[in-house]
């Protein structure tokens, strides 16, 4: 047959659907991930120039105000003192008050290696220092300037005074080598140590002042080294190149690539790929003004989310779509290939069989998806076995690309704002080392002395220091907290007050220390930052150590430039979550940053994602300084989301192209499949004769369905004659059953009442005898039962005899659940005569006992009471069973408002269960019917408390009515 060829093709094309979908999710995704990585990495390599431009500049521009602040005569002196003409005392009394000044500077690790003071001939004593051993360099490794002028190479060592110059390897040594000239050893020595001490770094002069000294600075190559990024989160190599394209600093493993990379600037490139040992993306940044050039090395990275790692998942992932689609279309594919398959067997049996039997339509109509027809079964087939591998795909593809985007975004602003803490922390030690810087100069420390006036330090301007200009102001302060002098207001010394700064904080401090204070206004009434420096300086008058502070307050804007990013905004909190500075001035940031501060003050890498002023935002918390500050760094990822929206907007479009595509190829399958079928019910529908519309009684739908209901109407039509004379015989069968019946009634009615009350009377009679007390008590009790049962005379009985009857019931079960309940009776007197309907109260209370009491764990217990308001009677039967759930309670509920739809018997369902046939939905429609409308029944439970039942009927009825 060719049935298995059919089934197979169409899990074919549900399969060949599901592959094309799949591809077309791929090709979206690795799009949406490639455009959104690389604005990402765009934006990753541009944080990392910047900040790396901005370090750099930072540090040179410190270590050129570092040059400038060593060229003044406190740190000069020494060298232009004639010290050799001197005694030697008085060489080491200078000598120590020089190693204190540059002590008192407190220079950062890493910037400064070693700081040279020339003089200008052998009368003049050479100092040196080597910041990293802390030592003093002999002076027979300094040379003197007389030296450097003799051997031809002071000019070229000074001609880029003032400004950062790399001294490369063998640059003055091979010259000194290469010199013929008649130098004295001890000359040569002295100039091969220096300069070999000096090559291979970069180096800051001064030039040869007006007072013939000259200052040499050299820098400590982690001045570059330290502004790099942690491999944790960059992964390259950095190179440092002067204007020359000679090497300043690298940590390339291997120097060759990146004199290949000065070679690509010189012609012109700015961004280029290289190998070292991988390929790496190279890109060049100039630092202004200094005309240096950074060159990134960055190994080349994915900029999508399909990395090796996630290609091995989705591979996985792929392949148990594909299992899951297989599954899907051949279950549906067999779905809709048995019923030809059932109806070829059928007419194969059929072929040499004349009986003319219909075939059977129950094996169509019971068969799964019946009513739907073979289209409709080949529509759902492919829609549920593509769509549903596809959606589960296109799920898991959103939650991996809004991973992976929020986790860039993420990173990104934790990278961001590690840069920025630096930033900060480098920029909080520029104003500490400003501080150290202005308590060592003289001019200003001179003030302390009684002797000192304000005229003498006219010549003291902020030019003297760059970086001054971020300051407000700067006061010098006596031991006594008196003010000695102010760059602000000096003529009015009196509106400074050092007694405004906490007492105990100052008590604390210790020499050459400093604090930052905040929470104080400065003198202009703005919040403000400053700094607290005690200062140890030797009193002119008694040469002791005399204590003095040196306040540097901050503008309310000293840290603006450090954020560049418009889209990012700190806030920075002291140790008690108090503010002291913000970028921005909304209030919502600041409100965020204190709600945060609590739950963050014991973390140090904490990232979370809020919504602050109507925009969502990455905030990052960081440990800032050693004063216990924080900051809380807000990252804008609006944009982001922007980007996943529109990621969602290709997917929903990638669905629609999906089911279109689905939905054309179902149509020409279906075509295909139904169109003979079609042709042959047509067919069938001429040849009998019938309508083609007629409705099909199994409820098969489909066209196999159809076509059998049409061959069994043909079918129906032969046997018309046949049909009669069973019918004939099966009235024949009913006559007999029911004459049966009315013969087995006769004999029932036969049985004389009597008998059995006088047998239950004997029964009780030899319980008594043998003393089975509790035997004579239930068979008496359930005598009166039987008599007051059988008892047909009356409907309508006194109220005290349907208690009666209940009280006989009662004593039967209390022996049967053996005192496992307890009844409790409050009778009205006055209603113990009023006629009732008879048979309404023990069912409820054989209800109450079965379903409510019977499964209850401990003694249960049931109320009776009768009473009387408004001239209404109104019998309330309560228990503390199990009770009922509010969906079991609402069912009975409805069934009490059933109007005369169906019977009793019928209606009680469930209760008729119940109650053994007489339910109360039962007992409800005899009191309806006798009492009318005026009757009412309520029913309240509650699941594990109970049920009560009330009753009310009225006292005075229409008889006739009932």
């Amino acid at each position: 047959m060719r049935f298995r060829h059919h089934r197979n093709r169409l899990v074919m094309i549900a399969f060949l659907l599901t592959v094309l979908s799949e591809a077309i999710l791929i090709g979206i995704s690795y799009w949406n991930t490639r455009d959104v990585g690389s604005e990402i990495q765009k934006a990753s390599e541009q944080n990392l120039s910047k900040h790396v431009e901005s370090q750099i500049v930072t540090k040179l521009n410190e270590m050129n105000s570092l040059a400038l602040q060593i060229e003044s005569s406190d740190f000069t002196k020494y060298a232009r003192s004639f010290l050799n003409l001197r005694t030697a005392e008085e060489e080491v009394e200078a000598r120590g008050e020089l190693n204190s000044r540059l002590s008192r500077l407190h220079l950062p690790q890493g910037l400064v290696d070693q700081i040279y003071f020339i003089g200008d001939n052998v009368n003049q004593r050479n100092f040196g220092k080597s910041f990293p051993t802390d030592r003093n360099i002999p002076d027979d490794r300094i040379p003197w300037i007389d030296e450097l002028r003799s051997a031809g190479l002071l000019d070229s060592f000074t001609r880029y005074y003032s400004m950062p110059t790399y001294i490369p390897e063998g640059m003055f040594t091979d010259a000194l080598a290469a010199n013929k000239a008649p130098i004295p050893d001890e000359t040569r020595q002295r100039l091969n140590h220096f300069f070999t001490s000096i090559e291979g770094h970069l180096v800051i002069n001064n030039g040869v002042n007006y007072l013939n000294v000259l200052s040499v600075i050299v820098l400590d190559e982690r001045i570059f080294s330290a502004e790099l990024p942690s491999p944790r989160i960059w992964n390259g190599y950095v190179g440092v190149l002067d204007e020359n394209q000679q090497t300043l600093w690298s940590n390339l493993p291997d120097p060759d690539a990146l004199r290949t990379a000065a070679q690509r600037i010189d012609n012109g490139f700015r961004q280029w790929e290289q190998r070292i040992g991988g390929n790496y993306k190279v890109r060049t940044q100039p630092i202004a003004p200094y005309e240096f050039n950074i060159v990134f090395f960055e190994r080349e990275k994915s900029s999508s989310l399909w990395d090796r790692n996630f290609i091995n998942v989705y591979i996985a992932f792929f392949l148990c779509t594909l299992l899951v689609c297989f599954l899907i279309s051949l279950k549906f594919a067999n779905l809709i290939m048995y019923p030809f398959q059932v109806l070829a067997r059928i007419v194969w049996k059929k072929e040499n069989d004349l009986d003319f039997h219909s075939i059977p339509e129950e094996r169509f109509s019971e068969v799964k998806l019946s009513r739907i027809s073979i289209r409709g079964k080949v529509l759902l087939m492919l829609l549920t076995s593509v769509l549903i591998p596809v959606l589960t795909a296109i799920c898991m593809h959103l939650y991996l690309m809004y991973n992976y985007v929020f986790n860039k975004a993420v990173d990104l602003s934790v990278e961001s704002s590690n840069h920025l803490i630096v930033e900060l922390r480098d920029r909080m030690e520029g104003y500490e080392s400003l501080t150290n810087r202005l308590s060592t100069d003289s001019r200003l420390t001179n003030l302390l002395s009684p002797y000192t006036f304000m005229d003498n330090i006219d010549d003291f301007t902020v030019a003297s220091y760059p970086g001054l200009g971020d300051l407000s102001y700067f006061v010098l302060y006596d031991s006594g907290g008196v003010a000695r002098y102010s760059s602000a207001f000096f003529n009015n010394l009196t509106l400074f007050k050092l007694s405004s700064i906490d007492p105990d904080l100052l008590s604390n401090l210790q020499s050459e220390r400093m604090v930052w204070v905040t929470g104080l206004n400065d003198v202009y009434g703005h919040p403000s930052l400053m700094l607290i420096k005690k200062l140890s300086l030797p009193s002119p008058a008694t040469g002791k150590s005399m204590d003095a502070f040196l306040q540097v307050v901050l503008k309310e804007d000293a840290f603006s430039s450090v954020a560049s990013d418009r889209k990012m905004s700190f806030v920075m909190l002291n140790r008690s979550g108090d503010f002291i500075y913000s970028n921005t001035s909304s209030q919502g940031f600041r409100i965020q940053a204190s709600n945060q501060w609590n739950g963050h003050r014991e973390k140090t890498d904490d990232v979370l994602i809020d919504k602050v002023e109507g925009s969502n935002q990455v905030i990052v918390y960081r440990p800032i300084g050693n004063e216990g500050w924080s900051t809380f760094i807000f990252m804008t990822i609006d944009d982001m989301y922007l980007k996943m929206n529109d990621m969602l907007h290709r997917f929903v479009l990638l669905i629609v192209l999906i089911i279109l595509i689905i939905f054309a190829a179902v149509w020409n399958v279906s075509l295909l499949l139904v169109k003979p079928i079609e042709r042959l019910k047509r067919a069938v529908e001429r040849v009998e004769g019938l309508p083609a519309g007629l409705d099909n009684p199994s409820g098969s739908r489909d066209e196999i369905g159809q076509l059998v209901g049409s061959f069994n109407q043909m079918i129906m039509q032969i046997h018309g004659l046949m049909e009669e004379n069973i019918n004939k015989q099966i009235r024949e069968k009913i006559l007999v059953t029911s004459k049966m019946k009315a013969e087995l009634g006769m004999l029932q009615q036969q049985i004389n009442p009597h008998f059995l009350y006088n047998t239950l009377e004997a029964i009780n009679m030899r319980a008594r005898q043998y003393g089975a007390t509790e035997v004579s008590t239930m068979v008496n009790s359930l005598a009166k039962i039987f008599r007051f049962t059988i008892n047909t005379g009356n409907e309508v009985v006194p109220l005290s005899e349907e208690i009666e009857h209940v009280r006989n019931y009662l004593t039967i079960q209390e022996l049967r659940f053996q005192n496992k309940f307890t009844v409790k009776w409050r009778l009205d007197e006055s209603m113990i005569r009023v006629p009732i309907l008879k048979f309404i109260l023990q069912p409820i209370i054989e209800n109450a006992l079965q379903h409510g009491i019977e499964d209850l764990y401990g003694d249960g217990e049931i109320t009776i009471v009768v009473g009387s308001s408004d001239g209404r009677m109104i019998l309330t039967i309560s228990d503390n069973g199990i009770g009922m759930s509010e969906e079991e309670l609402a069912k009975v509920r409805r069934s009490l408002t059933m109007e005369n739809e169906t019977s009793p018997a019928s209606n009680d369902g469930i209760s008729s269960k119940r109650s053994n046939g007489v339910g109360l939905v039962n007992v409800y429609q005899r009191l309806l019917i006798y009492y009318g409308e005026g009757l009412k029944l309520a029913i309240d439970s509650e699941e594990f408390r109970g049920t009560t039942i009330t009753i009310e009927i009225p006292l005075r009825f229409d008889s006739a009515g009932a």
